[in-house]
């Protein structure tokens, strides 16, 4: 019965306790549970628009996305309240056409409406009214009566935008409508228009606007127009290669002066074929030099010796040194595209033209004149030694009396060794190089004496070292490249002892100056050994056959 009691008592006393807990609950009846807030925003201008990112992570599915009890996406901006059924790791606000400061406010709620703490930020997109008020910098134009070219020499690109193309329009003389498109080259040509007539060239430009130094979002094209006003057919033009066209025959320099030339001859060595965009009925263009030009001279005098190398027919194996600048190319791609151009004649890797002319070979309008396999090295470009320093000094014969016979040799030179570090020299004008894409190969025929003549200090003498350069040391106005020096070990090319007294052949693998302007060569014997010059009888050899060949 006593237990019966107790128990009673304490199940009044847990009825009690639970009465009051519940009571204590009741203050938080009516409590919001927010949900999670966006953790981060940036935003991004675009064209009439802005993307707004609202995630640290990046921008990932609305699927891998967890933020609480948050359910969907709001923003808001102005009186506008867009709100997306999904969370949105960023967002994309279009139809922003006014160019003022918007303040967007972007949240999550939950799915009874319930809102998180709204991130905020302020942008200006852009818009029409700043495309309207973008400034293109004017482009350089050169005008003949009947065409012109219009490029940007420093690109269209600045610091107010990025430029990725164009499209331009004009109508010709004939009343037909022209149209063409330019990426990132921005150059293009207009012809057959009338002279001394206006033309309206309307362009569009495929640009992207900088905003702070920072592209913007979006692509947007920008229009203008560009009015030409075309000489009249009597008006002078400023000849670039002036001598060349004087020597092709033209006495006056107007469009109308130039109006019955179809075809001009160029030499290797010219820096600029600008001036053919004149000449309003050209066909066909010889970049070969034809017959119509002689090879330039240069010449040495130094050291009491004065010497001249060049002149006379152009030779195969030698190039232009360097190549023909983009800009001073363009006009003839400019006559090629537009059809006026039918025939080009041009040697491989001879000017730097052949990218821009390769697509024209198979069409036939472009014929390569290709040189035969192996050329002879001209005594012309044979050069005294002694103008560089007077132990070069060789005593050369030529053509050599009284040589050693052999089978099929050509150009022989006999050549006494004068001084300890005596060289045969081959020079080029100053305008060439030689063509190592075409002529990698430098071959000889050697003669050397008997073996009596290499005894005890003169055993060096025994070799050849071949050495390659663009200048002379002395003569550093001689390569607008300065000195791009090579050589061989002085072993590489010794003469083995079963070879003396005997013609033998050397070849000379040229590939090490790919990338080089190289247009001297040095066949210095021995190796520049230190001694003091006074052999016991002239050491004498013979060289024959010296050429350039495209095949080993």
């Amino acid at each position: 019965m006593r237990h019966i009691v107790l128990s009673l008592i304490v199940l009044a006393a847990l009825l009690s306790s639970c009465e009051d807990m519940y009571s204590n609950l009741k203050k938080y009846e009516g409590e919001i549970v927010y949900p999670a807030r966006f953790d981060t925003i940036i935003g991004y201008v675009g064209y009439e628009r802005v993307e707004i990112d609202l995630m640290k992570a990046g921008r990932i599915p609305s699927s891998q996305m967890k933020l609480g009890k948050a359910k969907k996406t709001v923003v808001e901006y102005d009186d506008v309240v867009l709100t997306i059924d999904s969370l949105a790791s960023y967002v994309n606000i279009t139809g922003l056409t006014s160019p003022k400061l918007y303040r967007f406010k972007i949240y999550t709620i939950d799915e009874f409406g319930n809102k998180s703490v709204p991130q905020g930020i302020a942008m200006i997109p852009y818009t029409k009214s700043d495309v309207e008020a973008l400034q293109i910098s004017a482009p350089r134009v050169m005008r003949s009566p009947s065409a012109a070219v219009v490029d940007w020499p420093r690109g269209v690109s600045s610091v107010l935008l990025n430029y990725y193309g164009l499209t331009f329009e004009y109508t010709d003389k004939n009343g037909t409508v022209r149209t063409g498109k330019r990426g990132a080259d921005s150059r293009f040509y207009i012809g057959n228009v009338s002279a001394g007539q206006a033309v309206d060239v309307k362009m569009s430009y495929k640009i992207i606007p900088r905003v702070n130094n920072q592209p913007i979002l979006d692509t947007v094209i920008f229009k203008d127009n560009l009015i030409l006003n075309m000489p009249t057919s009597s008006s002078e033009f400023a000849a670039t290669e002036r001598d060349i066209l004087v020597a092709n025959g033209v006495t006056v320099f107007t469009a109308d002066g130039v109006s019955s030339i179809e075809k001009l001859v160029y030499p290797v060595h010219a820096n600029s074929l600008q001036d053919v965009f004149y000449f309003p009925n050209l066909k066909e263009l010889d970049l070969t030099g034809g017959n119509l030009f002689a090879l330039p001279t240069l010449t040495y005098d130094r050291n009491g010796v004065k010497d001249i190398v060049g002149g006379g027919d152009y030779v195969p194996f030698i190039r232009k040194a360097g190549d023909v600048s983009s800009g001073n190319m363009q006009a003839v791609k400019d006559l090629l595209e537009s059809g006026i151009l039918k025939k080009v004649y041009y040697r491989p890797n001879s000017m730097g033209l052949d990218q821009m002319l390769s697509p024209y070979v198979a069409t036939g309008v472009v014929e390569l004149v290709g040189g035969p396999g192996s050329v002879l090295i001209p005594d012309k470009f044979q050069l005294n030694g002694v103008v560089q320093a007077s132990e070069w000094k060789m005593d050369i014969t030529y053509p050599a009396t009284g040589a050693p016979a052999g089978e099929g040799l050509e150009n022989i030179y006999k050549t006494v060794l004068k001084a300890k570090n005596a060289s045969f020299v081959f020079a080029l004008p100053k305008e060439y190089e030689f063509n190592l894409k075409e002529y990698r190969y430098l071959k000889m025929k050697v003669y050397a004496p008997a073996k009596t003549f290499f005894a005890g200090a003169y055993a060096p003498y025994q070799r050849i070292w071949p050495r390659f350069m663009n200048r002379l040391w002395s003569f550093g106005g001689n390569s607008s490249f300065g000195q791009q020096y090579w050589d061989y070990p002085r072993e590489q090319y010794t003469i083995s002892d079963a070879n003396l007294q005997t013609w033998t052949d050397i070849t000379i693998d040229m590939s090490s100056a790919l990338d080089k302007h190289n247009r001297v060569i040095v066949l210095n014997i021995g190796g520049e050994p230190s001694l003091t010059w006074a052999p016991p009888a002239d050491i004498v050899y013979y060289f024959a056959n010296i050429r350039f060949t495209k095949e080993p």
